[in-house]
């Protein structure tokens, strides 16, 4: 199968090289992004993590085994780019904020107390969702998120459905115990 039937078929229209890779890329670049945002909070740093995963599918679907989706080997190929991105940051010992850059459009009547408290609430969650293990972040993006199957997922994370299943549950557990820790250490500074 020559190269670009696997991303379009071979009915497709017959494009220059350039013309194709850009159609792939805007065909599905959301997902891949809305990943990295994710598990990320920067859009600028899932913007280049997305970048670099689009890369890495060009330069290595001669891998590609059609054992699975586009997509799901797409987030399997974003999702190592990730592990490979959290590695250099760890190994370079950089500071990375997790705070987003909170857009506040419409009236200027809104009360100021009520989007702080909404302000503290992402920041909080944020802060637990970085706290999660990557398999619990992973699995809960990829399932309540993006709303793949445990099938899907399971491909992406090398593991079976039943572990991904089990993955989920104990990534909504573990979440609620460090949210839950969260608000009671916010409620004692107040």
């Amino acid at each position: 199968m020559k190269f670009l039937d696997l991303f379009w078929g071979k009915e497709r229209k017959r494009n220059s090289l350039i013309d194709d890779l850009t159609d792939f890329y805007k065909k599905n670049k959301g997902i891949v992004f809305s990943y990295f945002l994710k598990v990320t909070g920067s859009p600028e740093e899932s913007e280049e993590l997305t970048q670099e995963t689009f890369y890495q599918a060009v330069k290595s679907i001669h891998r590609f085994k059609e054992q699975s989706s586009l997509k799901t080997w797409l987030l399997q190929i974003a999702r190592n780019v990730y592990r490979n991105k959290v590695r250099s940051w760890v190994r370079d010992q950089k500071l990375y904020s997790i705070t987003e850059d909170i857009d506040l459009h419409g009236d200027d009547s809104q009360n100021p107390q009520r989007i702080s408290i909404q302000n503290q609430s992402r920041n909080e969650i944020q802060a637990v969702f970085l706290k999660l293990p990557e398999d619990y972040r992973d699995v809960l993006v990829f399932k309540e998120i993006e709303g793949l199957t445990h099938r899907e997922i399971a491909q992406i994370l090398n593991k079976t459905p039943q572990t991904t299943k089990v993955l989920l549950y104990r990534a909504k557990q573990k979440f609620k115990e460090l949210y839950e820790e969260e608000v009671i250490r916010h409620e004692e500074t107040m």
